[in-house]
C-alpha cells in the first residue's frame, strides 16, 4: 500500500479537494446574480486559503471579507472580522490588491473602513489586540488603564475611485435600501458609491 507521509499528504489532498477559496473571487455583480449558489460554497469551504498556499495573511483574509459583506452572510462575516482582530495583523497592514475589477475593488477598499470602527470600538472601550480572548478581571482592568493604540486604514484604500454607478447589495430577503438617505447605509461603502446595510461588525 503507497502511504504518503503526513504532510505530503495533507497537500496532497489540498490539490484534489473542491474545498479551498479561489483569489479573486467573482466580481459583485457574479455573485448578485446567484447568491444562493455562492452562499453554498462558502458553506461547503474546508481552508482559508488557496490549495497553493499554506499560510494566511491579510489580503485573502480580505477577500473572504468581500464575499461574506456581498453576499450578505451575516454569520460569516463577523467570523471574518473576529478572526481578523485575533490574528493581530494592522489593519494598515493590508496591502493594495490593485484589484482589476472596479466594482470589486471599489468593495475591497471600503472594508478596511470597516475592521477600524468595528477595532477601534473595542480598543477605546480597553479591550487591546494583544489581549488574549479570555482574560481575567484583573488582566481587563489593566489593560484599561493603557494608552490605547487605535487602528487606520491602509492609504491606498482612498485612491482608489468611487464607482460612477451605484452598486447596490440587497439586504435579507432582497430587500434593497431606496437612497443613501437611509438612516441605516453604511457611510464606508456610501463613500465609494456602494449602497448596503451597514454590516453587523461589531463582536463581544
Amino acid at each position: 500500500m503507497w502511504l504518503i507521509p503526513n504532510p505530503l499528504r495533507y497537500l496532497w489532498h489540498r490539490y484534489l479537494s473542491d474545498e479551498y477559496p479561489v483569489f479573486p473571487p467573482p466580481k459583485p455583480e457574479e455573485l448578485l446574480a446567484r447568491p444562493n449558489a455562492y452562499r453554498e460554497r462558502l458553506f461547503q469551504r474546508a481552508y482559508r486559503t488557496p490549495k497553493d498556499k499554506l499560510e494566511d495573511n491579510p489580503l485573502f483574509s480580505l477577500y473572504r471579507l468581500y464575499e461574506h459583506l456581498v453576499l450578505n452572510d451575516n454569520i460569516g462575516l463577523r467570523n471574518e472580522i473576529e478572526y481578523f482582530w485575533y490574528t493581530k495583523w494592522p489593519i494598515a497592514s493590508i496591502p493594495d490588491p490593485h484589484d482589476s475589477s472596479e466594482s470589486r475593488y471599489a468593495v475591497l477598499s471600503a472594508i478596511p473602513g470597516l475592521l477600524v470602527e468595528s477595532f477601534n470600538q473595542r480598543i477605546e472601550l480597553g479591550l487591546p489586540r494583544k489581549a488574549d480572548p479570555i482574560m481575567s478581571r484583573e488582566e481587563i482592568e489593566q489593560y484599561q488603564k493603557e494608552e490605547r493604540i487605535f487602528e487606520s486604514v491602509p492609504e491606498w484604500t482612498e485612491q482608489v475611485a468611487r464607482l460612477e454607478d451605484t452598486l447596490v447589495i440587497p439586504h435579507d430577503n432582497d430587500e434593497v435600501l431606496e437612497s443613501f438617505e437611509d438612516e441605516r447605509a453604511s457611510g464606508q461603502l456610501a463613500a465609494k458609491n456602494i449602497l448596503h446595510w451597514q454590516p453587523h461588525i461589531h463582536f463581544i
